[in-house]
């Protein structure tokens, strides 16, 4: 960080509207952007944090498709879960938004006019990925194939998330489409707009070589500077900023292109909130403010290649990243990926479910992958709870402070720290000082850690309950107050309740250095955290995953059968609703289905159709109703039937 910097911008990637994020998503964003804007606060800058949901996208459109939800029917429903989530985990964000927001899309389309008016926005006509089954465009996260840079069979449209390489879809190899699953994918002509990297190498060039990028981060920019290439802006899909350039009706703003801008919208949105409509430049076209970036690996290129690029070719002059804080992934044991779908890992609402979010932030900080992907495991997170926090620190905490309450009456003993402890103090507020500047977290709260065990065996040693060693008491306390400081950024709510102890009402990083002599405590204290029992955690969390599930023995009471449509017909006044009369080979029974938009009745009948035939009868708009057939919807909706000719009543295995 340079020494003139008086303001600091923190910048989280957006979480995508299509779902709640799981622990590795909230480490990699949102907690770490948090854990910064607390630790630049408490240093005395003034800081900025801004976020939000983004909302536009092919996968957006794709999982409300696959939910009969219109994409902004799902974007709005997440954004509102993971603000609820933000206000759980007591993320402090100045500006948590949305792509959806009026000023976002004002921005966005003011900056594209702007590149293309400075002659870095092209268009030409092209042949793109497009489904004759589905008869769509292919874009982005509508196709998967094979990446032709590392071979990983399961990259999609616009990168590959395993070497992450920035694809088009069109270089992917064996694809296949994201909605039906054809491999019917077929080039068809199109035109898009293109952002001139080319001819923005120059400057993207000038501009990283100014930057001290280290390890992943100057791996994945360099591999991209490389294979520098012109860069689609426009999508053929329906849901996105519309494209503002002449001729580009229908289409939209590649998501990545314009989600990258929200860090610039979300904090003109805030400022305009505020009242102060020009504010916004003391944090983008000045140099004495310090931006720091968070995001997984998998999105480095986006922000030290693309969104310098989109930056630069509007020709203002705007100050560019600095730091760039990615973290490697964390995956779930085994190695596994995240999946809510396949019931793998904690996502952070189950894990409010859980656990209190102290612990979580505690672990994820604790265990935060900076160097390498690393795993959830059971053992670390006991590890990390119960031997460091609960253990090491909560347990110091109230030993020291309930000795000074019951010993001293509430009084600390108006001695200074010994030299030995103001030296450690200061030592571990350098280290923590060398992460932070690092864009590391992890190293930070250890060192933290490690000042308790110093703390720890201080107090021990010194043994003032035998002694009466008032310096060793005063000390204690010193640590205490120190400890809670610096974990403020990790673990505000635990850092709070040290507060209110110590009677600390506006906590500042320079008093880490100021002893506690003759401080009252200012009421008596408790023990602050409780052991959380790991077997039992492991228990619930494998109970939650199994809700929903059937058993075995469950299912095979479902009685499923092949059964023939003999008659069908409409429900008056139901305008969902056909009945249709099923020939089960030994009976006919009448079942009531929801299917009239799709089918008529004339085509339904002699068909062959799957059916619930032990289903407890039910009285539906007056209509009786003996059994459910079975259908598949990802928006339109199919009748399941055997691909064979087999009898009315066969047995479904």
């Amino acid at each position: 960080m340079r020494p003139d910097v008086k303001r600091v911008l923190v910048c989280s990637a957006w979480p995508y509207g299509s779902g709640v994020p799981h622990l590795g998503n909230l480490i990699g964003c949102l907690l770490s952007g948090d854990a910064f804007t607390r630790f630049y606060r408490l240093a005395g800058y003034e800081v900025l944090h801004v976020s939000g949901t983004d909302a536009h996208g092919t996968k957006i459109e794709y999982e409300a498709h696959r939910q009969g939800l219109s994409p902004a029917e799902l974007a709005a429903r997440v954004h509102e879960e993971i603000v609820r989530i933000l206000k759980e985990f007591e993320v402090d964000i100045d500006n948590y938004t949305t792509t959806e927001s009026p000023v976002h899309k004002e921005m966005v389309t003011t900056l594209f006019r702007e590149m293309e008016q400075n002659g870095y926005i092209f268009s030409r006509e092209e042949e793109r990925a497009f489904c004759r089954s589905c008869g769509r465009f292919l874009a982005d996260r509508f196709i998967v194939g094979t990446c032709p840079k590392c071979g990983y069979p399961y990259a999609q449209g616009n990168q590959c998330d395993a070497c992450g390489t920035l694809l088009e879809p069109e270089m992917l190899l064996s694809p296949r489409c994201a909605f039906c699953g054809s491999t019917d994918v077929v080039r068809r002509a199109t035109r898009h707009w293109y952002l001139d990297l080319e001819r923005l190498r120059p400057k993207l060039l000038e501009y990283v070589r100014s930057r001290d990028f280290q390890g992943n981060v100057k791996l994945f920019t360099e591999r991209m500077l490389e294979e520098l290439r012109p860069r689609a802006v426009t999508r053929d899909i329906a849901w996105g900023i519309p494209a503002p350039f002449r001729g580009a009706e229908g289409k939209v703003i590649y998501v990545w292109a314009e989600a990258v801008l929200g860090y610039f919208s979300a904090t003109v949105e805030y400022f305009r909130r505020r009242g102060e409509e020009e504010r916004w430049q003391d944090f983008w076209y000045r140099d004495d403010v310090w931006h720091v970036y968070t995001q997984g690996k998998d999105n480095i290129p986006f922000h030290t290649v693309i969104l310098p690029a989109l930056l630069l070719a509007t020709g203002r002059p705007f100050h560019l990243p600095d730091q760039i804080s990615a973290t490697e992934y964390l995956n779930w044991e085994g190695g596994e990926q995240f999946s809510k779908t396949r019931r793998i890992g904690v996502f952070a609402d189950e894990a409010l479910e859980l656990l209190p979010p102290v612990y979580w932030r505690f672990y994820l900080f604790y265990n935060r992958p900076e160097t390498k992907d690393v795993e959830f495991s059971w053992v670390e997170l006991d590890k990390a709870i119960n031997a460091v926090l609960v253990d090491n620190i909560a347990n110091f905490v109230h030993r020291v402070l309930s000795f000074v309450w019951n010993k001293y009456e509430g009084v600390v003993p108006d001695r200074p720290t010994a030299a030995v402890v103001r030296e450690e103090i200061w030592a571990t507020v350098e280290e923590v000082w060398a992460a932070v500047r690092a864009g590391q977290l992890a190293p930070a709260v250890r060192a933290v850690a490690k000042l308790a065990n110093f703390a720890n065996s201080f107090f021990q040693s010194r043994a003032p309950w035998a002694t009466g060693d008032e310096e060793a008491v005063a000390s204690g306390v010193h640590l205490v107050k120190a400890m809670a400081i610096l974990l403020d950024p990790f673990v505000p709510m635990f850092s709070r309740e040290i507060y209110g102890l110590l009677g600390i009402k506006e906590p500042r990083l320079s008093a880490v250095e100021e002893g506690c002599g003759g401080l009252r405590l200012q009421e008596k204290p408790r023990p602050l955290l409780a052991h959380v029992d790991i077997d039992d955690l492991k228990r619930r969390y494998e109970m939650m995953k199994e809700e929903g599930l059937v058993s075995i023995e469950e299912f095979q009471r479902v009685d499923l059968r092949v059964a023939r449509i003999v008659h069908a017909e409409e429900i008056p006044g139901a305008d969902k609703l056909l009945k249709l009369v099923l020939d089960l080979g030994d009976r006919q029974v009448q079942v009531v289905a929801g299917i009239r938009k799709h089918y008529k009745p004339e085509e339904l009948r002699g068909k062959l159709v799957a059916m619930v035939a032990n289903l407890k009868p039910a009285t539906i708009r007056g209509v009786r109703s003996e059994g459910m057939i079975l259908a598949a919807s990802d928006g339109t909706l199919a009748l399941l039937i055997p691909d064979r000719e087999v009898e009315p009543g066969t047995r479904i295995r």
